[in-house]
């Protein structure tokens, strides 16, 4: 009987497509999977055994500070009747490798208790050091900040004492695992598409009736959310001295205008739109280029015309957009923060500069452009 390998992540293939694809391309082993049924089916290989899970009913919150916790366990409780119809049909894996952030691997060990279970690890939250607290603008009492965190910690703690092994993508987010737990954990980088991710000299960029090339002065920014762990408000506080000393420029923001990470503001308004009020009779609207959200092609091709990239983060975990934007070999201006660092290196990879300071933040835009401005 052939060897099985099951991998659970919400929306396939998540951080596992490098590991998924060779697993496939393995003639001895059955793969299995286990995603969440809101994503659809898209990216699932045809080869592979699946199965959904639905999202758990919502349930009433004792406390605001147990809501991931209740929301984890009721994911784990989903995924677990996902993991029984695979029993059912006969399978039962060697491996199992999960992704546990909201709550994913905590009750398989309960199906299949022999399978080798590897976990995937995004963030520890911590008082120092880290995301929480990082901004001053968004500062909150230190005793509210050991609260959020230790509860958000729960279910990575459970996950941490479940697993056989575990995987961090970077020294930065090993160095957020607990001590204790350190002996189970390797550091296996992200892969991104090289064949995708690349430079092109010849790359077209067409959106909102504009076609950009090399020929034009590009400002890259990109997040998943535009939110203030990602630095939306440092990046538009920059906007007018940029737009003003890089009168060419053309600026494209890509990401969704709700939030990933950080709390929504009370009156609903997006981060984007407060921050957008506050430059908009400083800067050329017509110069600023609102997407949404990109398919990964056009992505690259924005990479690939760009003539400067901006990412800015909160100490927190590093985007595969800068992976991507490096690969493209994009000019990259970049925060000074930790996860950053570890693969921007100044004055050589791309720059950094205080996550603060948008003055100097634009100014070194502005130089970027010029030093790598498109000479016919």
């Amino acid at each position: 009987m052939r060897r099985s390998v099951l991998f659970v992540q919400p929306k396939l293939p998540g951080q596992f497509r490098r590991q998924i694809a060779a697993a496939l391309a393995d003639p001895e082993s059955a793969v299995l999977l286990i995603s969440n049924a809101s994503f659809g089916g898209s990216d699932v290989p045809k080869e592979a055994i699946h199965e959904f899970y639905g999202n758990p009913s919502p349930r009433a919150q004792a406390d605001p500070l147990c809501a991931e916790y209740n929301s984890a366990i009721a994911t784990a409780a989903e995924v677990e009747k996902a993991a029984h119809k695979l029993k059912q049909r006969g399978y039962s894996p060697d491996t199992i490798v999960a992704y546990y952030g909201y709550g994913e691997s905590l009750f398989l060990r309960g199906v299949f208790p022999n399978a080798r279970i590897v976990t995937f690890f995004e963030y520890f939250y911590g008082l120092k050091d880290g995301a929480m607290n990082f901004d001053p603008e968004f500062r909150q009492p230190e005793a509210e900040i050991l609260r959020r965190s230790k509860a958000r910690n729960s279910v990575a703690l459970l996950a941490l004492h479940d697993c056989d092994e575990g995987v961090v993508p970077t020294k930065w987010q090993y160095s957020r695992i607990p001590e204790e737990y350190r002996h189970k954990i390797k550091i296996v980088p992200d892969e991104i598409d090289r064949n995708l991710n690349k430079p092109d000299p010849n790359a077209v960029l067409q959106i909102a009736g504009h076609e950009f090339s090399k020929k034009d002065q590009i400002v890259s920014y990109c997040a998943r959310a535009l939110e203030p762990t990602r630095g939306i408000h440092i990046f538009m506080r920059s906007l007018p001295r940029l737009m003003k000393l890089a009168p060419e420029a053309h600026v494209v923001i890509v990401g969704k205008p709700g939030t990933a990470y950080d709390r929504p503001l009370p009156n609903g308004e997006a981060y984007i739109d407060k921050y957008l009020s506050e430059v908009k009779d400083k800067i050329d609207l017509k110069r600023l280029h609102r997407v949404g959200w990109l398919e990964r092609e056009d992505l690259t091709a924005l990479f690939q015309v760009s003539s400067c990239h901006v990412y800015l983060t909160t100490p927190f975990v590093a985007s595969w957009s800068l992976r991507e934007a490096l690969a493209c070999q994009t000019p990259i201006v970049a925060s000074d923060t930790a996860p950053v660092r570890e693969f921007v290196e100044h004055g050589r990879s791309g720059y950094l500069v205080d996550f603060f300071d948008y003055n100097r933040l634009a100014e070194t835009v502005s130089a970027t452009l010029e030093k790598h401005r498109h000479v016919p």
